[in-house]
């Protein structure tokens, strides 16, 4: 009889999507969250934590990175090579979400229309400094980044090529790393509390 070992990683790794996947409408206004143009420049920063300017060098260098890899779409590149950069430079939690949610919800109406996305991010400010008690304490950080889209994606009703994004990051280890990107509603209450996956 041959033994099969899980990691640890794995099993976690599995829950979460088990859990993501059951939201079913959940799923939907999360997935909304990631069109562009929706978030609400007016709003003011949320005060946070002391970091230091270097962890904000990093953390800011994150969200660009991770904005980057998210918004260049090839569809001819293919899901996969998309996914590959997205996940190199997130955390293992926005990778699972990118892969299991995101992915087979967006990849079908970028390949459907042709989708040849090339992106300009900007740091504008950072909005939220905190720690995940949850996680390890780890230290996380919200940018809002301008983001300059070659074309618009074709899910934007109405279509726009210019808007401005939450990009949640984590330090994971000892390197930050980009998560996902928040609503303004979820960047205002996880200034006040803990971190959720």
């Amino acid at each position: 009889m041959t033994e099969v070992v899980i990691s640890k990683k794995r099993i976690f790794v599995g829950l979460l999507i088990a859990v993501l996947l059951a939201g079913g409408v959940w799923g939907f206004s999360f997935i909304r969250q990631y069109l562009p143009g929706q978030v609400n420049a007016a709003s003011a920063p949320t005060p946070g934590l002391s970091s230091t300017p270097g962890d904000d060098q990093f953390a800011q260098t994150a969200a660009q990175a991770g904005a980057q890899a998210f918004y260049t779409v090839d569809y001819q590149a293919g899901q996969q090579a998309w996914l590959d950069k997205l996940c190199a430079v997130s955390t293992d939690i926005g990778c699972a979400i990118d892969q299991n949610v995101l992915a087979p919800n967006l990849w079908t109406q970028f390949d459907q229309a042709k989708t040849k996305t090339t992106v300009q991010v900007s740091v504008q400010i950072k909005t939220v400094n905190g720690i995940a008690t949850t996680r390890s304490n780890a230290p996380f950080q919200v940018w809002r980044l301008n983001i300059q889209l070659s074309e618009s994606w074709p899910m934007q009703k109405p279509p726009q090529t210019s808007f401005q994004a939450l990009a949640l990051v984590v330090k994971d280890s000892s390197a930050w790393k980009f998560e996902r990107f928040l609503t303004e509603e979820e960047a205002k209450g996880i200034s006040q509390k803990d971190l959720q996956p």
